[in-house]
C-alpha cells in the first residue's frame, strides 16, 4: 500500500512539474523584415523562448511545401510545427519558426521555383532563394538580447531541410549546426521527384563551400525522397567537402516523410546527442 501511495505521490509531482516546466516558455508572434532587391517584406514567425533572460542557443525551425500549390497559404506561424518548437524550447533554446516568402500571410510571392534554360528545376538557386528567408530571420533574432548569437543552429523538415542545407553553405556568422529532416525539392507524387539529377547536383554545390556539421535523418518509408536518393544526396554533399552524419530512421505510418512530426520518438535521440556534440545543449542522451 505505502509503494502504490509513494508511486502516485511520484507521478503527481512529474505532471506538475512537466505543467509547470511547459507554462515556462514564453512566446511572441513577430513580423521579421527581408530586404531583396531595395524590396523589403515582412515573414511570419514566432518565438518561444524559456522565462529568462538567457542568453538561450537559437534553433531556427524551418518549413517543407506542400505538393498542391494552393496549400502553400495555410502555413501558419501560430501554430505551424508547435509541439517540436515547444520541445527545443524545453531542452533550453530560443526557438523561431518562420514563414518563408509565399507562404501562409508572409509577404512576397513564391520564389522557390528557379529553372534553367532548358526549362528544368534549378534547385540549387531554390535553395538559396530561400536561404535569404533563413539568413534575414538569424539576424534579426540576433538583435534580441536573450539569444547566444554564437550558438545558432537551423532546423529544416522537407523543402525547410534542403533550404537549411543551402544556407549552411553562406557562412552564416554564429550557426554551429544544422539539422535537416526529409530534405528536397521536387516531389510531385509519393516516390516521384522531378528533375532528380538536379536535386542531387545542389546538394554538390552546398556542399563545396558548407563547413558546419549536419546531421540528415531520412525514414526508410520516405515516399517523397526515399533511401537510394537521399543517400546519393548526402553522399555528394560529402563528397564535395560537407560534413554530415547520416541517420536512416525507421518505419513511420504510411509515409515516413512526416517523422518529424509525427515520430519524436524516432530521432529524438539523434538529435539531442548531435546538438550536445556542437555545443549547442549540454546534455544528451
Amino acid at each position: 500500500m505505502k509503494k502504490r501511495i509513494v508511486l502516485l505521490v511520484l507521478i503527481v509531482l512529474i505532471c506538475i512539474q512537466g505543467i509547470v516546466f511547459a507554462a515556462a516558455l514564453e512566446t511572441e508572434l513577430v513580423k521579421i523584415p527581408l530586404t531583396v532587391e531595395n524590396k523589403t517584406f515582412q515573414l511570419d514567425a514566432k518565438i518561444y523562448k524559456p522565462v529568462g533572460e538567457g542568453p538561450f542557443p537559437l534553433l531556427v525551425i524551418n518549413h517543407g511545401t506542400p505538393r498542391l500549390a494552393e496549400d502553400r497559404a495555410k502555413t501558419n506561424a501560430s501554430v505551424g510545427y508547435k509541439n517540436q518548437c515547444e520541445t527545443f524550447a524545453n531542452l533550453g533554446f530560443t526557438v523561431v519558426f518562420v514563414v518563408r516568402r509565399g507562404f501562409g500571410s508572409s509577404e512576397g510571392e513564391y520564389v522557390e521555383n528557379k529553372v534553367y534554360a532548358d526549362g528544368t528545376r534549378n534547385y540549387t538557386k531554390s535553395g538559396l532563394e530561400a536561404a535569404k528567408d533563413i539568413s534575414a530571420t538569424v539576424e534579426y533574432m540576433k538583435t534580441k538580447q536573450y539569444v547566444d548569437s554564437k550558438r545558432i543552429v537551423l532546423l529544416g523538415q522537407s523543402t525547410g531541410g534542403h533550404s537549411v542545407i543551402a544556407a549552411g553553405a553562406l557562412h552564416i556568422d554564429g550557426v554551429i549546426g544544422i539539422v535537416n529532416f526529409a530534405g528536397g525539392r521536387g516531389s510531385y507524387a509519393p516516390d516521384l521527384v522531378r528533375d532528380e539529377k538536379n536535386l542531387i547536383n545542389s546538394m554538390a554545390h552546398y556542399g563545396k563551400t558548407s563547413r558546419v556539421p549536419t546531421i540528415w535523418l531520412y525514414s526508410v518509408n520516405d515516399h517523397y525522397f526515399g533511401p537510394s536518393l537521399a543517400q546519393a544526396m548526402v553522399n555528394v554533399y560529402v563528397g564535395n567537402g560537407g560534413q554530415a552524419r547520416f541517420i536512416s530512421l525507421p518505419t513511420s505510418g504510411i509515409d515516413g516523410h512526416s517523422s518529424f512530426v509525427h515520430a519524436r520518438d524516432n530521432w529524438y535521440s539523434h538529435v539531442v546527442n548531435f546538438l550536445s556534440e556542437i555545443g549547442a545543449i549540454k546534455e544528451s542522451l
